[in-house]
Order: structure tokens, then sequence, then C-alpha cells
């Protein structure tokens, strides 16, 4: 099954399946059970209970049952980076975007996804019918002492009785159903729910992302990022010297990427019957490191800029490397230099590079 454009919680998998077969993931520093959340009608909420109460239900419904929730703190910070309702221990073969009425996944852009806000620091877990029983039990504090607030009232002592990570809520004491509190990783912001299905394709668990733990990347994405960070090179090398060689009958060019840990490499060719010019870049990280310009025929090379005096020919350049923010002004002052000395700069090239002759097989 193709995976959809939109973010995954990819992170979440490996911390869980570790988890359940009874081992502590890189990165955790415990995965707390915070009580079970009961659900009566089927319709879970996740959201800042506080600051958005009122937050409809997920269009996907659940059957009904009492269902563990955890929380997987990370070593760092100690904040809570992802919280789980589990439904069942199976593991998670694929992911489903938790939708409200009104949203649809088939409209995320790539690396998009929709989120809960959380003004509070706290986010939840409910069924529909709790979420409502703490809005009237809000109105109902208010109404009573217009100057309280529920956080006070309610929540800070039963927080603080589970080191502020979490509580079991119940807004009607004598109600079945309750809310999980938890605090939202670090914080305040905007925070994404999936539902994580197993290969029978049933509800194994849903979790959210407090973007705590970091998402491991695939091959295409650093590709992805490495070209992103080399697209404006490649602009300027077009502009500044891929229009002489297209007029002088070059092709391309042809871009390659590799990405190796956090650097990444370009190599951008354009041909003319054997007859290669690259402009090599290296980059660490989000940033441009160096950019090398050279000429290329079968085996033999020709560096720009510090071996032309051998070719004859006197173009005023700077060594071949060129580092940091002036890879882009090399690329314009190689640009003008070629278009002014291009005859006499191909007459050497040419020479300099011979094509070697091909020994006749035995």
């Amino acid at each position: 099954m193709t995976s959809p454009r939109h973010a995954l919680p990819l992170a979440f998998v490996p911390l869980r399946t570790a988890h359940l077969a009874g081992k502590k993931a890189a990165g955790v520093k415990e995965v707390v059970s915070a009580s079970a959340l009961v659900i009566t009608s089927g319709k879970l909420v996740a959201c800042d209970a506080l600051m958005q109460p009122e937050r409809d239900p997920f269009v996907r419904p659940l059957p009904a049952g009492t269902y563990p929730v955890y929380l997987y703190v990370a070593r760092s910070g100690s904040a809570i980076g992802f919280a789980e309702l589990r439904l069942r221990d199976t593991a998670v073969a694929r992911f489903e975007m938790a939708t409200i009425p009104g949203q649809d996944a088939a409209t995320l852009g790539e690396r998009e996804s929709f989120v809960y806000p959380v003004g509070t620091g706290l986010g939840s877990f409910a069924d529909s019918a709790a979420i409502q029983r703490l809005r009237a039990a809000d109105a109902a504090l208010q109404t009573a002492d217009a100057r309280a607030n529920y956080y006070d009232s309610r929540l800070r002592d039963e927080l603080a009785r589970h080191g502020g990570l979490w509580t079991d809520h119940r807004p009607d004491p004598g109600a079945a159903d309750n809310v999980i509190v938890f605090r939202s990783g670090d914080g305040d912001g905007s925070y994404p729910t999936w539902f994580g299905l197993d290969e029978a394709g049933e509800v194994a668990c849903v979790v959210t992302s407090f973007r705590v733990f970091k998402e491991p990347e695939t091959p295409e994405d650093k590709l992805r990022k490495v070209a992103e960070v080399f697209a404006p090179l490649i602009a300027a090398i077009e502009r500044d010297i891929g229009v002489t060689l297209k007029a002088r009958g070059f092709a391309g060019p042809e871009a390659v990427y590799k990405a190796k840990s956090d650097e990444g490499e370009l190599k951008l060719t354009y041909v003319r019957d054997g007859l290669c010019f690259e402009v090599q870049g290296w980059a660490n990280g989000p940033y441009l490191g160096t950019t090398h310009f050279r000429w290329m025929r079968v085996r033999t090379t020709l560096d720009v800029g510090n071996e032309h005096h051998k070719a004859g020919v006197p173009l005023a350049l700077e060594s071949a490397l060129a580092v940091g923010d002036r890879a882009y002004g090399h690329s314009a002052k190689i640009g003008a230099t070629y278009a002014e000395h291009w005859d006499a700069l191909e007459r050497a090239v040419l020479h300099y590079l011979p094509v070697k002759p091909v020994k006749p097989k035995k």
C-alpha cells in the first residue's frame, strides 16, 4: 500500500515495539502508565481540555471499553514525546491521520498533518461525553466564582500527585467516564494525532506526538533536503554558465545528489560529445560548503581556476574552491569569464584533454 504524503509518527513504532517486548528503547527515559481511559460513546476526543473543550470527536469511532494510556517520556528533558491510547498489543502496520468533521487527509501536503492547539501545556484523551461533563463542571465553577479557574481548582493538585505529568480526571465523580490529562511535550504548540492500524485494519492504538522524539529520515527525505540546499547554487550556475554552455551545444545539466549523514554532495554535469563541464558542490547540513568547477574528458580532468594557466589561457580566476557564500559570486565570475574567453578556452581545453586511443582487443 502506498504511504500517504502527509507526516507520519515514524519514531513511535520502534519505541512502542520495544515497550511491548519489555525493553526500553534508545532515547526513552520511561514509559509511564497513566491509568486507563473509559470509552462509553465510542467518540474519542484529543484536545487541550481547558483551552478547547468544545473540540469535535474524531470521525473514526472506537469500540466502547476501558483502554490503558501510556506516556513515552524522553530521556532528554524528561518531556512527554508520545501519548498512546492502546486498544491492542498488536503491531502497527500503518497509520491513518485522525480527522474531525470537515477534515480530509487527502488534502494534506507533504509533511503536513492536522493538529489540535495547546495553550495550557496540557493535552488529553477523553470520550466525548466526559468532555461535555468537564465543560459543564467548568461552567458551574465560573458561575459560583467568576475569579476561579478549572486548573487551579480541580487539576493542579491532581497533577501534582503524579509528578505533574498526568492525572486521571473525573469531571463528574459519579460518572464512569473520565479524561486522561497529560503534559504536552515541552509545552504549548500544535500537535497531531493518528490511528495506528494493525494488519487486519483494526485500530491498535491512538497516538499523539508532541514533537519531542526526532523522526527518522528516509533516504528520500535526505536527498530531498540535499536538493533544497543546492537549488540556489544550481540556479546561479544555470544563469551564469548554463546559457553559454548550451549556446555552444552542451546538453544538461544533469544533477546527481548524494546524502552522507548530515552532509550532502552535488554533481552537476553539462555534456557535448564526451566532453563534460562539471560543477561539484559540498554542503554541511543546511549550509553550502564549497564548490569546485572542472572539465573532464574520459579520465583526464582540468580544474577551473588553478590550472588554466597551464593551458595557456590567462583567466583572472581565484582558486577553484569557493567557500560558503562566495560560491554564488564565483559561479557568476566564472560564467562571465568563460563567455569572454570562450574560443581560446575551448581550444586549450580540447588540447589539454585529449581522447585516449582505445586499445584493440586481443
